[in-house]
């Protein structure tokens, strides 16, 4: 019921940021949001002045996409990919690393901190002890995704540029849509994203899971639920599940490699293995298996990956290219990306 009137809330968000004649970066200070908790949280009256702060790296993409590096203070950046690409985030400074110091962030003094929404604590603490607006975000599905970008366009006077991204993510997984449908049913396979360390797993309700499906696997943890954080379920259950393809998190450190994994005599019998169908999703410094926009690389990636004839790995690369181009105006390297499409 939640999804579904969120859902219905950013129809109606998405028509009222249509109506709009504002630009990106004029705004209406002043109107109303939704975010991703259910909040109702008043725009700033000048929105281009007011100044972020986020502890969650999930964020950054949005941020970047929208054109509002300049008006950060603090963020979390997991990698130095983005202040390669975005010389104003390397000038930011931090008020954590997942978890808010309250402390910096008070030092900080910023107009809004941006956060993940199964966070309610820290929501309430920094908006009660610091009087800080926190603006809440989920992103787990592409619906999300869409209704993030355009909750934050209109909070931020970011309307156009919103538009702008959904309208390319929309015409991306259309594209992905048509390429699945033409898979027959008995070509699908089942797969599985797999977290940080053996055993530990990407659940149903997780973004990783809805890109597996997404690109037409069949997910094998679809039933798994844990408030959208990875799942320990045990290499047994994995085992038992007997995926045809396993696909690795680059979101997060691996104590495991593909490798070792191949060798591993508790493998062998796995589907998975003898199919020689293990991959980490790319690329470790932009990782493609974040929630965000780059999550239709990801999913673009998984489609190669399960069915190779449908997707070649040129029709990957060029989605690539044109990926970059679109979010920072140039193109990166296979080899500063670390990813190889020959393997």
């Amino acid at each position: 019921m939640k999804r579904y009137i969120s859902l219905l809330l950013c129809v109606g968000i998405l028509l009222s940021a249509a109506g709009c004649s504002t630009g990106a970066g004029s705004g209406a200070g002043g109107d109303s949001v939704i975010d991703g908790s259910g909040a109702v949280l008043v725009a700033p009256e000048n929105p281009g002045a007011i100044k972020i702060a986020s502890v969650y790296a999930v964020a950054v993409p949005f941020i970047t996409a929208l054109g509002l590096t300049g008006q950060v203070s603090a963020i979390n950046v997991k990698s130095k990919f983005w202040t390669d690409a975005d010389s104003a985030l390397a000038g930011a400074g931090t008020v954590g690393r997942g978890t808010v110091d309250m402390e910096a962030l008070a030092s900080f003094a910023p107009g809004v901190l941006i956060h993940r929404s199964n966070d309610p604590a820290t929501v309430d603490a920094v908006a009660g002890k610091l009087g800080i607006p926190v603006l809440c975000i989920t992103v787990e599905n592409y619906e999300d995704i869409n209704y993030t970008l355009v909750m934050m366009g209109k909070y931020f006077g970011r309307e156009e540029r919103a538009q702008q991204v959904c309208s390319w993510l929309s015409g991306k997984f259309e594209m992905i849509s048509e390429i699945v449908d033409l898979i027959p049913p008995g070509e699908r396979v089942r797969a599985l994203m797999m977290g940080g360390e053996l055993g530990r797993i990407a659940g149903g309700e997780m973004i990783q899971s809805w890109m597996i499906e997404k690109a037409g696997g069949i997910c094998t943890a679809s039933g798994i639920e844990n408030n959208r954080n990875w799942a320990n379920v045990g290499e047994e259950t994995i085992f038992e599940w007997n995926p045809d393809v396993i696909f690795a998190t680059s979101s997060t450190p691996l104590n495991y490699t593909v490798q070792a994994l191949m060798r591993d005599p508790a493998w062998s019998a796995m589907a998975a293995i003898k199919n020689q169908a293990v991959y980490i999703v790319p690329a470790g410094i932009d990782s493609w298996d974040m929630p965000g926009i780059s999550s239709a690389l990801g999913t673009m990636y998984m489609l190669h990956c399960m069915y190779p004839s449908y997707f070649s790995a040129e029709q990957l690369q060029s989605e690539i290219d044109e990926y970059y181009m679109f979010m920072f105006g140039k193109t990166f390297s296979s080899e500063y990306l670390g990813y190889d499409l020959a393997n």
